[in-house]
């Protein structure tokens, strides 16, 4: 009896020791890897809408002989645009053209030299009415952020109008077709939605000529034009 209790003893003990072995161990712990978020890419197309201010400077001139006077024109600014964007590395080159509607005016008066008797004196309002550019963009991403230069072509439609003592009313309207540069930056607070803040230069070359009466006329000169706008994006792809 002692040596079959002390073999049972012993084939228990052999048992539980293999049934141990086979027993899965502890699961391993795992770290879980950090989600890494792809860097912002601004290709695509978009389109949005801007609000602003502007003020410009025009030369009005009565000739011959007559002074110039130079006009101020301020007003607010607002419209659209549209564009497309292509990123290489950090670098993004953009095409984009807007539309503007323009409240810039100014007022002014040219009177004749005192010892004249031929030239009139003129009272005048002179008018920006809308604009327009169609640009090239150069920029510089860093992630959500970019900073760009800008210019190309600019256009628009004024006009100047008023009275002349001995004529009458005059008035005359002018396609202006010019150029402009500037800069700006913009920032993707959402996948779709961009904000941007914006300064453009713009020459739009010379105004009207309106003849009173051989040889007196009244000549609109050159349009140079400053605009701060804030502006929204929506991109489609």
């Amino acid at each position: 009896m002692r040596r079959l209790a002390i073999a049972l003893l012993a084939s228990i003990a052999v048992i539980g020791s293999a049934a141990a072995a086979d027993m899965p161990t502890k699961a391993p712990m795992y770290t879980k890897a950090p989600v890494i978020v792809p860097p912002y890419n601004w290709t695509g197309f978009y389109i949005g809408g801007n609000v602003g201010y502007s003020w410009g400077r025009q030369d009005v001139s009565l000739l011959p002989g007559g002074t110039t006077d130079s006009v101020r024109l301020d007003g607010v600014i607002g419209g659209g645009q549209l564009g497309y964007n292509w990123q290489f590395n950090q670098i993004v080159l953009g095409l984009e053209a807007d539309i503007q509607a323009s409240g810039q005016k100014g007022d002014g008066i040219d009177p004749a030299p005192i010892n004249s008797t031929f030239l009139p004196t003129i009272t005048f309002n002179d008018k920006l009415d809308w604009f327009g550019t169609v640009r090239g963009r150069l920029g510089f991403a860093q992630d959500r952020w970019l900073a760009y230069v800008t210019g190309g072509w600019a256009y628009g439609h004024g006009n100047l109008s008023g009275t002349a003592t001995g004529f009458g009313a005059f008035s005359a309207s002018t396609n202006y077709s010019g150029w402009t540069v500037g800069g700006g930056v913009e920032w993707a607070f959402m996948d779709k939605w961009s904000a941007k803040l914006e300064y453009l230069y713009i020459d739009f070359g010379d105004g009207p000529t309106i003849a009173l009466a051989p040889p007196t006329t009244v000549v609109g000169g050159k349009m140079t034009d400053n605009i701060v706008r804030v502006g929204l994006n929506y991109k489609f792809f």
